[in-house]
């Protein structure tokens, strides 16, 4: 009889897609001492790193930081701050930039390109931006489009770093969500 009910159970989850979202990605804690830098498996999801960030992510073990600061924001804190790029090649980590701030950015072909970024990785990856508010939300979109995660689940894991949605303040509830196909315009 338990195994007809585990062999139900399995069947179930594999039929949900609950089952191939990575566990370890389920969860997502704020690494204390910093300001917005939360991990979640073995990534990072941050605002802009500060130079002692860099330092301390390199060693825990980060590989490749993905900014996705548009390039104007980039231009703006080289000149006011530090070269985030030469610092991070000169840690001998890995650097890349995917711009994400226009209107057209925000979309499937950057949540596949940051897939791209991470098919040869080994080891842990810094994602963020100014906030960690695009970060999270690039993010969410990966592992649901790219790591077998349903809308709400991706959610579940954003709300614990800078997703939010003001709107459930005011009704005091949480609102679900799905995706629906929309027709190509």
């Amino acid at each position: 009889m338990k195994r007809v009910t585990i062999v139900c159970v399995a069947a179930v989850l594999l039929s949900t897609g609950l089952a191939a979202a990575d566990p370890a990605l389920r969860a997502a804690v704020k690494v204390e001492g910093f300001k917005d830098l939360f991990r979640t498996g073995d990534f990072f999801i941050a605002g802009q790193p500060t130079l002692e960030e860099l330092r301390w992510l390199q060693s825990a073990g980060v590989m490749l930081v993905v900014n996705i600061r548009s390039e104007a924001e980039n231009k703006e804190f080289t000149a006011t701050a530090f070269s985030e790029e030469s610092v991070v090649k000169e840690l001998g980590l890995a650097y890349a930039l995917l711009p994400v701030g226009e209107k057209e950015s925000f979309s499937p072909k950057t949540v596949d390109s940051f897939a791209a970024l991470l098919s040869g990785n080994r080891g842990q990856v810094l994602l963020h931006c100014a906030s960690a508010g695009r970060a999270t939300h690039l993010w969410m979109a990966y592992l649901v489009r790219h790591r077998g995660f349903e809308v709400n689940e991706a959610a579940l894991v954003g709300r614990q770093m800078k997703f939010t949605l003001p709107f459930e303040d005011f009704l005091g509830s949480r609102i679900l969500m799905r995706l629906e196909e929309t027709e190509k315009r």
